[in-house]
């Protein structure tokens, strides 16, 4: 039976198709497949236990496991792994296809295709730690506005300052940026003349997160 047939319904363009008979324990690569893994066409036999070889170890099992269903009870299946090919290069793939039954209702090929998703995740990898350094460069600079009201506030330097934020955020089970954040808003919210109804304004707003005699207090100049 020949490959299964690709609707254009996915976002993805498959690389290459393949074919494993069970009887024979026999695959069928296309080129794209033998390319995937880093081999020219027809450059090896692919056996079963050759593509188990080129799965990404923490991978291989679940992978397998995917094919056994397929070979045991037919039906449709879908498998986002990692190979190894070899060249040594890292792969994430989609494996899809579908376990086909003979007229005495045991399998008898599992057909289906490779997506090759290694761009597609690196793009993602990349906007999630993109994303996750804007949040830090956020988080770190509404944590150094608050420290530097903490500062004019209490004459104390960055280290002091920072540690009275630790101490408010743990005595009070509050998280540091969210903390820092409450002040900056409240603060920054008020209208404050001088610096001295600035220095009022942020011990006001410790003072209603946590008691000075509950905890390290900041030390006013």
């Amino acid at each position: 039976m020949g490959a299964l047939a690709f609707d254009g319904s996915q976002e993805h363009t498959p690389v290459g198709h393949f074919t494993y008979a069970v009887s024979d324990d026999r695959w069928f690569w296309s080129d794209g497949v033998y390319e995937l893994h880093g081999y020219a066409p027809d450059a090896v036999i692919p056996t079963t236990e050759l593509m188990l070889q080129h799965k990404h170890p923490d991978d291989m099992a679940r992978a397998f496991a995917v094919l056994e269903g397929a070979v045991s009870h037919g039906g449709p299946f879908s498998c986002y792994h990692r190979i190894i090919d070899a060249k040594d290069r890292f792969r994430s793939v989609l494996s899809v296809g579908c376990g086909v039954t003979g007229p005495d209702g045991k399998v008898e090929t599992v057909t289906g295709f490779f997506v090759d998703l290694t761009e597609v995740r690196r793009a993602e990898t990349q906007a999630e730690v993109e994303e996750a350094l804007l949040r830090i460069a956020e988080t770190r600079s509404v944590i150094d506005q608050a420290k530097g009201m903490l500062m004019l506030a209490t004459g104390c330097d960055a280290e002091k300052a920072f540690g009275v934020l630790r101490t408010y955020s743990s005595h009070k089970n509050v998280k540091l940026h969210d903390l820092a954040h409450r002040l900056v808003d409240d603060v920054t919210a008020r209208p404050l003349p001088d610096d001295h109804s600035c220095r009022s304004a942020v011990l006001a707003f410790l003072d209603g997160i946590q008691p000075y005699s509950a905890g390290p207090t900041a030390e006013t100049s």
